[in-house]
């Protein structure tokens, strides 16, 4: 198993992140996997303090984000 790391902030209109509001550590079999749980989460996650989620690989590579724009 890998871990990955699910963190969530509002993203102010200028474009920067604030501390993130939510940080999810996690494991998964691999990087698809990884992807599929976090786009879960973050429909679980539904928090207003927060618009911008990314996922994280154990090197700190972002390999997944949303804006809530983005969510369907």
């Amino acid at each position: 198993m890998l871990t990955y790391r699910l963190r969530a902030a509002l993203r102010d209109r200028n474009g920067e992140l604030g501390t993130p509001a939510i940080d999810d550590v996690f494991e998964a079999a691999d990087r698809k996997t990884a992807i599929e749980q976090a786009r879960e989460r973050t429909r679980v996650l539904d928090n207003e303090a927060v618009n911008a989620f990314w996922l994280t690989d154990a090197e700190n590579n972002t390999i997944w984000s949303l804006r809530m724009a983005d969510r369907a």
